[in-house]
């Protein structure tokens, strides 16, 4: 019966292991081979990744190079027009300086044109003064 037994187990049980034996091995070799992919799978994404980072990186820094481009050219636009405001303001008060004198010579000269109307009516008033007397 021993040896029926064992008979049995050899020729039931030890193909069946052998088949699993087999199929594990098949299990094993397909569980490496697609470790190995995602493993590559990963390296390539992290490639891309550090391709993508130093992409943007080089992206930023083209912007932060535009930006201050832009920042100086503002600034030299903003001097020009300082300059420019000032120019005009000098330029300004020097026509109101000028107006200013002619103004002040305009006014002198009428001022010394009322003095000889009034002395000429003074002596009008004098002179009809005169003459009234003159004429009783």
């Amino acid at each position: 019966m021993f040896f029926d037994v064992k008979q049995v187990i050899q020729e039931l049980v030890v193909p069946e292991l052998k088949e699993i034996k087999s199929e594990q091995r098949n299990i094993a070799t397909e569980i490496k081979r697609l470790d190995e992919k995602i493993e590559t799978g990963l390296q390539r994404m992290d490639e891309k990744m550090d391709a993508l980072h130093n992409e943007t990186r080089t992206e930023f820094q083209r912007l932060d190079e535009k930006i201050d481009s832009l920042r100086n050219e503002t600034r030299t636009e903003f001097q020009r027009l300082d300059e420019k405001i000032e120019t005009g303001h000098e330029r300004l008060d020097d026509k109101l300086d000028s107006f200013r004198n002619e103004m002040r010579t305009e006014v002198h000269r009428l001022d010394e044109k009322f003095d000889l109307a009034i002395q000429i009516r003074e002596r009008l008033t004098a002179v009809e003064s005169k003459m009234a007397m003159l004429s009783r």
